[in-house]
């Protein structure tokens, strides 16, 4: 058995009723504040934090979505982003995994202390941030915004 906690996958409300049939056989619990254009799925058993079935639904048919989980016994908390880029779905996952922060803090120190340039650290910065947030996370947008049209 896996090590379960609770996650959620929020996606714009027109997806939402557009498969509503095939989403609601998922068995997610369902939250939409009055007047908002999201729609939030919550699994408080998420093996491992993953949503399976609606984080695979939204791939294989171009859904943009929020997802966060909370810390199991093996790993920490994190979000993912689905988005848009050029017409291709990408996904974005951010850990709230302080070590690989550190990680990077000590990799440029030793570029430092190895005598390296101004130059060479904004470079290892420039590569790692690019690696690290690979597209500006925007809000979720429904297909008929100029935005959406403009991404996709």
């Amino acid at each position: 058995m896996g090590d379960r906690t609770y996650a959620t996958v929020s996606i714009n409300k027109h997806y939402y009723e557009q498969n509503k049939d095939v989403i609601d056989k998922m068995g997610y619990e369902y939250e939409c504040d009055e007047g908002s254009e999201v729609v939030t799925l919550a699994d408080d058993q998420a093996n491992y934090g993953r949503m399976a079935e609606i984080e695979d639904f939204c791939q294989e048919h171009n859904i943009e979505y929020n997802k966060r989980w909370e810390a199991g016994g093996d790993y920490g908390a994190g979000e993912e982003y689905a988005r848009i880029v050029n017409g291709e779905l990408l996904t974005h996952e951010i850990s709230d995994d302080y070590a690989t922060v550190l990680q990077e803090h000590k990799k440029t120190m030793e570029i430092i202390a190895k005598g390296g340039t101004l130059e060479e650290v904004k470079k290892h910065l420039a590569k790692k941030i690019k690696e690290l947030e690979p597209f500006e996370v925007t809000p979720l947008k429904a297909p008929n915004s100029i935005d959406f049209i403009n991404n996709a």
